[in-house]
């Protein structure tokens, strides 16, 4: 937890201090891994595109290291393909977050910039939708159960910012989930994703454009 609260308040100190600001609005894809082989997930399988969008904030540390703290709504879905009893169909988890992510931009050449950072995203809500045969069913899971710790998922961040003049950005972002994926459960059938049947780790790539104010 004091990790956390160390974040949030770096978020709002270099709010208050950063010499400039802007918008974010973007796409992100999500990818589940399995470790032994729990899972064959791969890229395609599962794509399905979602967005993001927020704010950012940039703190000059020095001509070439820039802090860049950003706040972000995110939506991002998994999609699984289930094959039982000679029926295909899809199942699809949609998690709505809210993220802060702790970045630096290193700056390589006057357009293009190395990301690293760190963030957390706070799950909202998590709705799972199933396209079977005859109907499609959307169900939105009861997460009151669930403590704050066990609702925020850990990221480490790389990724490459290309500035287009002086105003705007494109940012292209890989989110490494650092922890297992403990609220990636879609159902307790083995035959589904489920964190309680093998460690699953979440892969995540973003692709936005920002404007500075």
């Amino acid at each position: 937890m004091k990790f956390h609260l160390i974040i949030i308040f770096s978020l709002l100190s270099y709010n208050l201090l950063s010499q400039e600001y802007g918008l974010k609005f973007g796409v992100t894809t999500a990818t589940p891994t399995g470790n032994n082989d729990s899972y064959d997930f791969d890229f395609l399988n599962s794509f399905s595109l979602s967005y993001q969008g927020g704010v950012f904030f940039i703190f000059d540390f020095s001509d070439i290291v820039i802090l860049k703290p950003q706040l972000l709504y995110r939506e991002y879905a998994i999609k699984q393909e289930i094959n039982e009893d000679s029926h295909i169909y899809d199942v699809e988890q949609k998690h709505t977050t809210f993220s802060g992510d702790l970045n630096f931009n290193i700056e390589l050449t006057s357009s293009l910039s190395l990301i690293f950072g760190m963030g957390t995203d706070y799950i909202i809500t998590i709705t799972t939708s199933s396209s079977l045969p005859q109907n499609q069913e959307t169900i939105k899971l009861d997460l009151s159960d669930m403590n704050t710790e066990e609702r925020i998922d850990p990221f480490a961040n790389v990724g490459v910012c290309f500035q287009i003049g002086s105003l705007f950005f494109i940012d292209l972002e890989y989110r490494h989930l650092l922890d297992n994926w403990g609220t990636a459960n879609i159902s307790t059938d083995n035959q589904l994703l489920n964190s309680d049947n093998g460690s699953v780790k979440l892969h995540m790539i973003n692709l936005s454009a920002a404007i500075l104010f």
